[in-house]
């Protein structure tokens, strides 16, 4: 758990609160959508090759798709763009503290994830929907986070 990151809480509950916001007005009712036409209502067995959430991804660098993104209203946009100048140098810092306590030179762990035509960044929004039969459905199937750091931003009602 990250405390005193710099991050300011305002900027934190804003994007909380249109990442819902926009959730409730484009996604939820895709979402139904989805698992009404996949008959997962019904189901009585279980189910292993489903991930019961609702996601998108705003890619930052080394190139923004965020206007390209449908649906995302423009004060959401500005604040996710906000925001993740706000993670890129927490997670900057985050690397120069890896390096600092593995012995490395500052910038290491940032030039070894740097790539060839720059670093890879990005926002993966997901929500998580009630399940209507949460022991047949296991939530997320079994994955790896690739990349060098994952920040979470975890809903404070998980």
């Amino acid at each position: 758990e990250l405390v005193s990151h710099g991050i300011s809480h305002e900027l934190m509950d804003k994007v909380e609160k249109l990442t819902k916001e926009h959730y409730r007005k484009c996604m939820e009712q895709r979402f139904k959508e989805m698992v009404a036409s996949k008959g997962l209502e019904a189901v009585n067995s279980e189910i292993e090759d489903l991930d019961w959430e609702s996601t998108f991804f705003l890619r930052h660098l080394p190139f923004s798709n965020i206007s390209q993104v449908p649906d995302l209203d423009e004060d959401y946009r500005e604040a996710m763009k906000e925001f993740a100048v706000e993670l890129e140098k927490l997670a900057e810092q985050l690397l120069d503290l890896l390096c600092e306590n593995l012995g490395l030179e500052k910038g290491y762990l940032k030039k070894a994830f740097y790539g060839s035509k720059g670093p890879n960044f990005g926002t993966k929004v997901s929500n998580y929907p009630p399940c209507p039969k949460p022991d047949l459905v296991k939530g997320l199937r079994a994955h790896t986070d690739a990349g060098g750091v994952i920040l979470l931003f975890q809903d404070d009602k998980v």
